[in-house]
């Protein structure tokens, strides 16, 4: 497998530097070039194709929310984890809706989990931070009528469909989900597919969020 070819977003050089060195250690990861800004992230990712994008929300000119939106619209948009110090929960929700697959507040950065996130994130699958998912969990609506409206979406899903939205919230793709419930990734699309109509979600994004709410997993089985 050829590495995970990285680009880093952020114009706080401090920053960019701190992360260097678990990178360059890392020989299953290719840093392909540093943008300081949303434009130049733009221009970066179309000349060199990354796997995964590290960017930061809170940029002048362009934020990285709208890098974002403008890379959703091209054919191929790279993993895109967000490394940012904000702590408001409409700004993830809204990262998220943009395609960000992953969430790390830059206080909670280890070695470790950086280079966790971008490996979730480079494979497809989702990707937060205990503080983030916390921060998450404390968002959700908590009228009773959402809190209906979630366990009525529960009562039409068996027990093998909450396995398959609770393993999408840990990142695992269709071959994996197969692998652990002995069902063909064929299968496992078709039953998605079948979740994301009866529940009324869009992606698989949707499906993790939804397996948050509803309790499907816990804090510790995202990290």
């Amino acid at each position: 497998m050829h590495p995970v070819r990285l680009l880093i977003v952020d114009d706080h050089d401090f920053f960019v530097r701190s992360l260097m060195p678990p990178l360059e250690e890392e020989p299953a990861i290719q840093i392909v070039g540093v943008a300081t800004s949303g434009h130049e992230a733009l221009a970066l990712a179309g000349a060199l194709q990354p796997d995964v994008i590290t960017m930061d929300l809170n940029m002048p000119y362009l934020s990285g929310l709208a890098a974002m939106e403008r890379l959703e619209e091209r054919d191929r948009m790279p993993g895109v984890l967000i490394l940012t110090g904000l702590d408001d929960p409409a700004q993830v929700w809204n990262a998220f809706a943009a395609g960000a697959r992953g969430f790390l507040r830059k206080d909670a950065i280890t070695d470790e989990l950086l280079l966790s996130a971008i490996f979730t994130v480079g494979s497809g699958g989702i990707f937060l931070d205990s503080s983030t998912f916390e921060l998450l969990r404390a968002s959700f609506p908590a009228s009773a009528e959402s809190a209906g409206q979630t366990r009525q979406s529960l009562v039409r899903l068996s027990s093998q469909d909450k396995a398959i939205l609770r393993y999408v919230a840990l990142g695992r793709e269709n071959h994996e989900i197969g692998q652990l419930l002995d069902l063909n990734p064929k299968t496992i699309s078709n039953r998605l597919s079948r979740i994301y109509a009866l529940i009324g979600i869009p992606n698989r994004v949707a499906a993790a969020t939804f397996a948050l709410r509803a309790g499907l997993l816990d804090l510790y089985e995202t990290g």
